[in-house]
């Protein structure tokens, strides 16, 4: 009777224990698959570091618009060339995920495979292993006359032949692995050396740029002082012109009283004051020469200036034609450069896709099924 109140008492704690354990299995159930509830960690560090390069890619891509208009298009292109390999990234590391889980995760693999292997009854003993085998008997029927005793050979024959096909196979993926992994780097070194040459290219440009702008800054310097030493000098010769004009009337006969200014009856080079009727006509004949000669003079003196100036002028167009020739050599030679990466773009990108196409089609043919994901994710262990 105690023994019996004892085995009650046993199996209702276990039973107990048992329903709390299911019920502790069904909220666990419910928080762990319930999307929600349940908390997916995220490397901020890292999308910080994305963020933060994506910022300075941006603000360097329009502080080189602001620059250069034309620079625009080489940066939309090496851009490309970054999302085109970052996009073979993603590619690569999805292939050697999936490489891993074909290679680690098999459900061969799982701890109960061996429950629900469909396989099972292939790799269990068979009734008959061979013609020696001690459990045949006369009553089993397994063992007649006339069978074929050389099947054990013809089996050991094909096993090894099978392991040839797949040792075979295995080496011809590997070859194409080191074959898809050549192509990769040497699609790498080409970009980097292509992506050097358009920085040379551009230290170029700005080399020429920076001579055009300092023979220009020079050849304006040069015409500055030149017209600084022509005011100068227009200042000095109207300053003693001026002087001279003061000193030929402190020193003319009108202010002085000269008494040889008017002729007198005495000689001819005497005169008489209170009669003097101003100059005669060969001294204004020699002035108006004077003044003929002045304007001549002034009016040669202008031409002079207006040819320095037209010739200054001319100087300064050829200069702009120049450096116009010169940036339109420059747009042409980036045009070139642009349309020929355009072109060798579209044939990586081609082959690119045969090779994908490739893969697709022949290698990657042993693709898990959705009944080999269904079997995870079913319980909280």
């Amino acid at each position: 009777m105690l023994n019996s109140l004892f085995v009650n008492h046993q199996d209702q704690k276990e039973a107990l224990a048992i329903e709390r354990r299911r019920r502790f299995e069904e909220s666990r159930k419910q928080r762990i698959f319930n999307a929600r509830r349940r908390i997916i960690g995220v490397d901020t560090d890292a999308l910080g570091l994305q963020v933060q390069q994506k910022h300075e890619a941006e603000q360097a891509q329009a502080e080189q618009r602001r620059k250069f208009a034309e620079e625009m298009r080489r940066q939309e292109q090496v851009l490309l060339l970054k999302q085109h390999e970052q996009r073979q990234d993603r590619v690569r590391e999805e292939n050697e995920l999936n490489r891993f889980r074909a290679s680690h995760q098999k459900p061969e693999q799982s701890r109960d495979f061996d429950l629900f292997d469909p396989d099972g009854l292939k790799k269990s003993l068979p009734a008959r292993l061979g013609d020696d085998d001690p459990r045949l008997t006369i009553s089993g029927a397994q063992k007649f006359d006339g069978e074929d005793l050389e099947e054990r050979h013809r089996r050991k024959v094909q096993i090894e032949q099978q392991r040839s096909w797949l040792e075979q196979q295995i080496r011809e993926k590997r070859q194409a692995e080191l074959d898809r992994r050549a192509a990769e780097t040497f699609l790498e070194s080409s970009l980097m050396s292509r992506e050097n040459r358009l920085h040379q290219l551009a230290s170029q440009e700005r080399y020429a740029r920076g001579k055009i702008q300092q023979a220009v800054n020079e050849f304006n310097r040069r015409l500055m002082t030149e017209q600084e030493q022509q005011r100068l000098r227009r200042e000095r010769e109207e300053q003693e012109d001026n002087l001279a004009e003061i000193y030929n009337n402190l020193t003319s006969d009108v202010l002085t009283e000269n008494p040889d200014a008017a002729k007198s009856s005495f000689g001819p080079n005497r005169v008489i004051t209170a009669q003097y009727k101003g100059m005669s006509p060969e001294e204004i004949e020699q002035v108006r020469r004077t003044q003929d000669r002045q304007l001549e003079e002034l009016k040669r003196r202008r031409e002079q200036e207006a040819n320095t100036r037209k010739a200054w002028d001319q100087l300064a167009n050829e200069f702009d034609r120049t450096v116009t020739l010169k940036e339109r050599e420059l747009n042409r030679r980036r045009h070139a450069l642009a349309e020929q990466i355009r072109h060798e773009n579209r044939e990586l990108s081609m082959e690119q896709q045969r090779r994908v196409e490739y893969l697709d089609r022949v290698v990657y043919q042993n693709r898990p099924t959705e009944a080999y994901f269904d079997q995870f994710n079913t319980c909280t262990r």
